[in-house]
């Protein structure tokens, strides 16, 4: 692997180019459908018991896998970008008919890891209790804001030898979900930490954004996802069986 964070950050541009239309409608998309799922399970399951919020993770869980899918769509319309294909909005679509399964099996476990991740401030969110004083109460918000950023660390360490796999199901038509993730983590070795200084360098436009009134992420998620996918297509053109998974159809 020889490209460069300033290589795929341009080369995401110029596939960008004159598909910016589509894919900020297509970030919508996707974001509407996990926003709606959060909408829907406050108004199913209210209250501020555990049962109530045990419950509502659950929802959440379950529709998230299937935003997931939604997700490898978007994956998909992203690849026919960067090869010059076809563009629609109805790429979101394309896993819905060409094995959902293998997305949902994938996106199960992710989803796992990232729930494993969060245990620590699940539990002190929901077990632990606040106290009464005003001093208890401030403890247990500063512990509540560790646990979440230890959960954080937790999700990023769990998770990213697997960026890739939305990319792999939906390049390669016959690859399962837990094969998929195999490939992933393969693929990864020894590029994470490129994975990651590039997603880093979108700080400051990241930054920038808040001033736009967040309308520049707008610009930005679709900038982040087609260098994402630069750079999956650069790991697979040097794999040197890259012809086993990937597809030309």
């Amino acid at each position: 692997m020889n490209g460069s964070i300033k290589y795929w950050k341009k080369q995401a541009k110029m596939n960008l180019s004159g598909h910016w239309g589509s894919a900020i409608a297509g970030v919508l998309a996707v974001g509407a459908v996990t926003f709606i799922g959060n909408i829907l399970s406050i108004q199913l399951f209210p209250g501020s018991t555990l049962w109530p919020m045990v419950a509502g993770q659950v929802f959440v869980f379950v529709f998230s896998l299937i935003a997931m899918v939604f997700r490898a769509g978007y994956s998909y319309m992203l690849l026919n970008m960067a090869r010059d294909r076809e563009v629609s909005l109805g790429n979101l679509l394309y896993l819905f008919h060409n094995g959902p399964d293998r997305v949902l099996v994938a996106g199960f476990i992710l989803s796992l890891l990232n729930t494993v991740a969060q245990l620590p401030f699940y539990y002190v969110s929901f077990i632990v209790k606040a106290g009464n004083t005003e001093a208890e109460q401030i403890a247990w918000l500063e512990l509540c804001l560790v646990m979440l950023l230890v959960g954080v660390v937790l999700e990023v360490i769990l998770t990213s030898p697997f960026m890739l796999t939305f990319c792999l199901i939906a390049d390669s038509p016959e690859m399962g979900g837990i094969e998929a993730l195999k490939t992933s983590a393969r693929l990864m070795r020894g590029h994470i930490l490129k994975y990651w200084l590039m997603m880093l360098s979108f700080i400051p436009l990241a930054i920038l954004s808040l001033f736009s009134m967040y309308i520049g992420l707008l610009w930005l998620f679709p900038y982040i996802y087609m260098s994402e996918t630069v750079f999956y297509m650069e790991l697979v053109d040097t794999e040197p069986q890259n012809n086993t998974f990937y597809s030309e159809t």
